[in-house]
């Protein structure tokens, strides 16, 4: 896996039909590893990781198309292309406005697009390093990067969005 130092990442932009036509490729993945991330958040972990998601069903949840792709990043690494994804989850809507998961997706030649990962951000941390805040659903505002495979540990960033 390629790692932030590794890869150049253009600016953010409204998806273009060749980056909505790579995630309708990787859309069942995606509804399906959010479903396993809740469940798993929820009896495992911390449920307020997907606390934003509360009341709904797996089905509503999921219920985003590829014009829910709202910004991409795109970058290229030692094992192919990479794109970002901001992709808005039209079932949550609450106090703080619409919900929307990152999501990286990358290309493995002759096998196409593949799902890597969804974001999780785990922050807010006390004296002995144990986070407090745990988010899948981002903010409008909360701007699209680099992420890791794994959930990363890290303070929320305090940049905005310019979508």
């Amino acid at each position: 896996m390629a790692s932030e130092e590794q890869i150049i990442l253009d600016d953010a932009h409204v998806p273009g039909e060749d980056a909505k036509n790579a995630f309708d490729d990787v859309a069942e993945a995606i509804r399906e590893t959010i479903k396993k991330s809740r469940r798993s958040w929820n009896v495992h972990h911390e449920s307020s990781m997907w606390a934003r998601a509360a009341g709904l069903s797996d089905d509503e949840l999921t219920s985003f198309s590829r014009d829910d792709l709202v910004q991409a990043r795109n970058g290229q690494a030692s094992y192919g292309h990479i794109i970002f994804g901001k992709l808005r989850l039209p079932a949550v809507n609450d106090a703080l406005g619409e919900g929307f998961i990152h999501v990286r997706i990358h290309h493995e030649g002759s096998s196409g697009w593949k799902l890597h990962a969804i974001h999780h951000l785990t922050a807010s941390f006390d004296d002995d390093g144990h986070p407090h805040s745990w988010r899948a659903i981002h903010p409008d505002d909360y701007p699209l990067e680099f992420f890791e495979y794994h959930s990363e540990l890290h303070e929320a960033p305090q940049r905005r969005s310019h979508r």
